[in-house]
């Protein structure tokens, strides 16, 4: 856009949604970053939890055998 013209050009809307999509991309990668370290994290502990709580029902709830021979 040149400065007395008051038409918008389809280059013009180009060029800034350009720069624009390029300043969002730039913030947003550190932050994609963290959500995918915290997400890998948090799917982590969940199967760790339902190990242990697995585990944890499957000692209460075994039959207990005793045989003995006389």
């Amino acid at each position: 856009m040149t400065a007395g013209s008051t038409r918008i050009e389809r280059e013009d809307l180009e060029a800034k949604l350009t720069e624009a999509a390029q300043a969002l991309n730039s913030a947003s990668a550190p932050a994609r970053r963290t959500a995918w370290t915290v997400g890998v994290l948090t799917a982590a502990a969940g199967v760790v939890m339902a190990y242990f709580l697995g585990k944890r029902r499957g000692r209460l709830t075994r039959a207990f055998v005793e045989l003995r021979r006389y």
